[in-house]
């Protein structure tokens, strides 16, 4: 799993709002997006995202990891 895809495609989940929007964004199917995430969340060992039918909700542990996430990306853009 390449880590720092998985990370800018969970952060576009979050920001798009679903795993659909955000796979249109970036290219990608639905199943890859919901892919990375799940492979991150596993090897995290950590649920990110509340998945329901109709909506999608950070978890206590996703926020505290998203905004550390967005802190990384742009240390990294920095760089």
């Amino acid at each position: 799993m390449d880590t720092f895809q998985a990370i800018r495609v969970f952060i576009r989940v979050v920001d798009a709002g679903s795993f659909t929007a955000a796979a249109q964004a970036m290219n990608l199917s639905t199943a890859q997006v919901s892919r990375l995430v799940s492979d991150l969340e596993n090897h995290l060992q950590a649920r990110l995202l509340q998945r329901t039918t109709r909506r999608l909700r950070l978890t206590e542990v996703g926020a505290r990891y998203l905004e550390r996430c967005r802190q990384i990306l742009s240390e990294m853009e920095d760089a």
